[in-house]
């Protein structure tokens, strides 16, 4: 990594987390809840606000919500990624654990990792810089630089908005800084859904005009708004609004305010009709961000990318099992390619990020996810991480076969009696199951298992094979690891860890250095799925395929032809299908499952599954056994909405908890 990038990237998070603190210092406000947006009188901004780079300080705090730990985009322990993507120890009792289990309430919430007050906090940020700014004349900051800098305020305020929509529907709108003087009564309730999404693009079109159309990959203002990061959240929150749970499928038809309207839907909360022309307006949205995207040079991540990015680190491409000769190179090259994705910065030939974060020591990225023993050091002990992020054998069964299609659709793949059989390697690869066996590159980039090379070089240079069934290695042993550092299914996660993550002999990892880098909040691929998953609602098979068809050639998979996707619901099912293999662990599975009123089908008890790892020393055949994780799981549809806290229930009294709380 080039250490004045690095350098420049650790100046801009440190201003803005400073920024933020001194903020909250400054202007008297603190992180504890939705009343916040009514600050207390403090000195005015006229003794903060002297030079124009007071101004850039100050805009910095209306981002530092984006690192707060209940909001940073991948934070395992938060709400977030409560899905059915990966389990931990019931020993550990994280927030998407909580999540998982339905131990979330109105009382916890707050404590529990919920969003409401750190981003209602972060909207009272941006309303009081932009009322400051607007009020107060800033020695030598330009017409032009202040014009940019409400104009980011203005975007931040509605990515704040769309984040409180997806966790918590509809919402109070907060469009401005309210006075001392605003009573309790006089404090909004929630608007229609509606209207949120309404507000929401009526937010990014005005900010549009006066963004910066981009930083030029200076590091030193890598994370700002963009007038493409408009576009793309203006598409994002259409596509939300235009999903069944708020297009005609919520799931309790009696939530209505009580005493707050909103004008045009009185107490009304939730369309209880579908409304195609939602589709519509979102698929516009979409083409018009993809359209900006590629003006602006935006293109997805390549092998050619990834491969110079290999050779400068000094990385041999993985060893994978799959057992056409021609194909496994190929597949080993994306898959390396897809784990440099997550990591590789813009002027590293990144262009996929189209509005991103600085993403700064992540617990995913790191020991969470490797295994306990990696290797051992001088001393005799054994280095490694807690490998306590552990992919579901629902995930393992969602990613792709190498011929496109999930194991149990792919008709020469071996059946499922077969899945948890030998594949037929050798050497260290020997344990490798079936259903291990000739996946594609995703798959190989995200998940591992016995047998599965974790990392080339993660031990000193040399590879880690996972071997699950030795105790004194990656297996299952309390007494050596503890009862917290073990898989609970089987298997662990890669997506997501740096590729050239080592640990020297002496048992030191470079973990620091490499988790610090840019991470896309929006990426393209994303993109092209949200507008395909459009098409499909509107019924434009060939223009949707188009774009599903990019991200499949790129995986290396076939492409699908119109026939294979032109049956009822073949098309959404196909797309859906995709995000999954490729936006697994991003923190979108929950939106995803929540907007599909998808909860019992994927989030039940029963869907919480792995293989038999709670046993020291098991045989090959005692382990591999498909076993139910006996923890708290279940789905219930108030999962489908975080709550409001009760306090802030009880001090609005406009405020209606979401249903079943």
């Amino acid at each position: 990594m080039n250490d004045n990038m690095t350098k420049d990237k650790m100046k801009i998070h440190n201003t803005l987390s400073n920024a933020f603190i001194v903020l909250s210092l400054v202007m008297g406000i603190h992180s504890c809840g939705f009343l916040d947006v009514v600050p207390p009188e403090t000195e005015g901004p006229e003794d903060f606000l002297l030079e124009a780079e007071d101004a850039l300080k100050y805009l910095y705090g209306c981002y530092g919500t984006l690192q707060n730990k209940n909001t940073k985009v991948l934070s395992y322990n938060t709400l977030a990624f409560g899905s059915d993507e990966i389990v931990g120890p019931e020993t550990v009792y994280d927030n998407f654990r909580k999540q998982q289990c339905n131990q979330i309430t109105g009382f916890n919430v707050a404590a529990n990792g919920g969003v409401w007050s750190d981003y209602y906090t972060g909207i009272g940020y941006c309303n009081k810089f932009i009322a400051d700014l607007r009020a107060t004349e800033v020695k030598n900051l330009t017409n032009s630089d202040r014009t940019a800098y409400l104009a980011e305020a203005k975007f931040l305020k509605a990515y704040y908005h769309y984040k409180l929509m997806s966790a918590c529907g509809p919402i109070p709108i907060i469009d401005a800084q309210l006075p001392m003087s605003t009573s309790k009564e006089q404090i909004p309730g929630r608007s229609h859904f509606d209207a949120c999404t309404d507000y929401v693009v009526r937010l990014c079109d005005e900010a549009y005009p006066d963004l910066e159309k981009n930083f030029d990959n200076n590091a030193r203002y890598y994370g700002r708004a963009t007038k493409l990061a408009a576009k793309v959240l203006k598409a994002k929150v259409l596509v939300l609004d235009a999903s069944p749970l708020w297009n005609g499928s919520f799931y309790d038809k009696s939530w209505k305010n009580e005493n707050f309207e909103t004008p045009g839907y009185g107490h009304e909360l939730v369309s209880g009709t579908y409304d195609p022309a939602k589709w519509e307006r979102a698929e516009k949205a979409c083409l018009e961000a993809i359209e900006e995207a590629e003006e602006n040079g935006h293109k997805l991540f390549s092998v050619e990318d990834s491969e110079a990015l290999r050779a400068a680190d000094g990385i041999p491409l993985p060893r994978i099992p799959v057992t056409d000769e021609s194909a496994r190179k190929e597949i080993a090259k994306r898959a390396m390619m897809f784990r440099y994705l997550s990591v590789a910065r813009p002027n590293q030939g990144n262009k996929e990020i189209l509005w991103g974060m600085l993403w700064l020591t992540n617990e995913i990225s790191s020991w969470a996810s490797y295994p306990h023993y990696v290797l051992v050091k001088e001393n005799g002990q054994p280095a490694g991480g807690w490998g306590m992020i552990n992919p579901t054998l629902q995930s393992v069964e969602s990613f792709f076969t190498k011929n496109g299609r999930r194991p149990a659709d792919d008709p020469v793949f071996p059946s499922e009696g077969d899945w948890f059989r030998r594949a037929g390697f050798e050497g260290s690869q020997e344990n490798v199951i079936n259903l291990c066996a000739n996946r594609e590159a995703r798959f190989y980039a995200a998940i591992s298992f016995d047998g599965d090379e974790y990392s080339p070089v993660i031990a000193n240079g040399t590879p880690l094979f996972v071997n699950a069934l030795n105790p004194d290695e990656n297996g299952y042993n309390t007494d050596k690891y503890g009862v917290n550092n073990n898989s609970r299914t089987g298997f662990w996660n890669k997506k997501l860890v740096h590729p050239n993550t080592r640990y020297d002999k002496w048992g030191n990892d470079n973990t620091g250095s490499m988790t610090n880098h840019p991470w896309a909040v929006f990426r393209l691929a994303d993109l092209y799925l949200m507008y395909a998953e459009a098409c499909a609602h509107t019924g434009h098979l060939t223009e949707g395929l188009d774009y599903l068809n990019r991200i499949r050639i790129r995986a290396g998979i076939p492409e699908y032809t119109a026939a294979e996707v032109s049956g009822s619901g073949a098309f959404l099912k196909a797309v859906l299908e995709e995000r999954f293999c490729e936006l697994y662990l991003e923190g979108w599975r929950l939106e995803d499952i929540r907007r599909y009123v998808n909860g019992t089908k994927y989030m039940g008890h029963d869907n919480y599954q792995g293989l038999n790892v709670l046993e020291k020393n098991p045989s090959f055949d005692s382990f591999n056994v498909r076993t139910q994780i006996e923890q708290q799981y279940m789905w219930h549809n108030r999962m489908y909405l975080q709550p409001v806290p009760d306090a802030e229930v009880y001090a609005n009294p406009q405020m209606v908890q979401a249903p079943l709380y």
